[in-house]
């Protein structure tokens, strides 16, 4: 007789799932952010700057905190970024220029959000069963991901209520209910190993990461450029295209997000990043409300099928005690496809405008799945 599966929601695994649902809160209020931008005189150009420079302050604190989550316990470092996005978020309201202080403010944001994201999905990974960590962190990012529809939505009828003040006093709240949930959070059940080896990226891992980072591109420009993109072709409602990419990630998430535990994380995982692809495509070819409603779910079921898949096959790659460092690496290198995005697709976007760009950002994706399919071929000949 088949034993039980282990549980997933267990107590610890939804404090967790909490926490991170109010962190991702506030960050993805920001998501409106390129619309204040413009409200301050910026240009796209400007825009793709100002996101940008988030993920390449994320990017330069990774280099520390991966190793450390290793070595001291993760859920200081996400007390820490929660609690430092909600100060920042308050600290916008004194933000009347696209100058020096906004960008100084975004390369704090990317500091605090390295060490709260990957403080947390690291965790997320340690209450996980083994035999269901797909399944765990399709869960996971549910929390995430939610707020990617949530936060926009609140935020627009925020904005209209008080304008972008009261949007950066709501986010700041949200970071302050998601620190009390994390206060208390245990340890792992078992001893986080220290995990001193050298730390050696094979083949494997290294294409692996190409692939992470081509559909990171991907992710972002959508994710940046979409609001103004809505804007610009009076599409209607921001939130309409965010509701339904959300909704369909959610869903596949929820629905399929063992997939991968039961089928092999690298076959449901290379479909699923060409399907990313085809729909960012389509993308470009939006005229209409309706068209804007269909992409987005076409989107948030690729997004919701691929990502945990992928990084499940890369965390089990990882060797002993170094699942903190691995964990880190694949958002890092995910995080800096997404900057890339923001700062090489700002330039076209500028130039050439937003279906050319999404066009470039299908073609990432394509691109994504060449290095993937590289990974596995390479992966019989991979010491792990």
């Amino acid at each position: 007789m088949t034993p039980p599966a282990p549980p997933l929601l267990t107590p610890r695994f939804v404090r967790l799932n909490v926490a991170n649902f109010c962190f991702f809160l506030c960050f993805a209020s920001f998501f409106l952010l390129p619309l204040h931008v413009r409200a301050l005189g910026g240009s796209d150009r400007d825009v793709g700057f100002v996101m940008g420079t988030n993920g390449v302050a994320g990017l330069a604190g990774l280099l520390l905190i991966g190793p450390l989550l290793d070595r001291f316990p993760r859920q200081l470092f996400l007390r820490g970024g929660i609690a430092g996005m909600g100060l920042l978020a308050l600290a916008y309201l004194v933000v009347d220029t696209v100058g020096p202080l906004l960008y100084l403010l975004r390369a704090f944001q990317g500091l605090a959000f390295a060490a709260g994201f990957n403080a947390a999905s690291t965790l997320a990974v340690d209450y996980a069963p083994p035999a269901r960590r797909g399944a765990a962190l399709g869960l996971y990012g549910v929390s995430t991901l939610a707020t990617h529809a949530l936060a926009p939505t609140l935020g627009e009828m925020l904005i209209g209520l008080g304008g972008f003040p009261l949007l950066f006093v709501s986010a700041a709240g949200y970071a302050a209910v998601g620190l009390v949930a994390a206060w208390s959070l245990p340890a792992a059940t078992l001893p986080v190993p220290r995990g001193r080896g050298r730390f050696r990226l094979g083949g494997l891992l290294a294409a692996t990461l190409a692939a992470v980072g081509c559909g990171g591109i991907a992710f972002g420009a959508v994710i940046t450029f979409a609001p103004t993109f809505v804007a610009d072709e009076h599409l209607g409602p921001v939130a309409t295209f965010f509701l339904s990419y959300t909704a369909a990630a959610i869903a596949t998430r929820l629905v399929g997000g063992g997939l991968g535990d039961r089928f092999g994380h690298a076959r449901v995982a290379t479909p699923a990043l060409a399907g990313l692809g085809v729909a960012i495509a389509a993308l470009a070819l939006v005229y209409s409300p309706v068209q804007l409603a269909l992409a987005g779910l076409a989107f948030g079921t690729a997004q919701g099928i691929y990502y945990p898949a992928l990084n499940a096959f890369t965390v089990d790659h990882a060797g002993a005690g170094q699942i903190g460092r691995v964990q880190t690496l694949y958002n890092a290198t995910f995080n800096l496809g997404v900057t890339g995005g923001a700062f090489v697709l700002g330039n076209v976007v500028h130039d050439f405008g937003h279906r050319v760009t999404f066009l470039c950002a299908s073609a990432a994706a394509l691109l994504g799945v060449a290095c993937f399919v590289l990974a596995v071929r390479l992966g019989p000949r991979v010491r792990h």
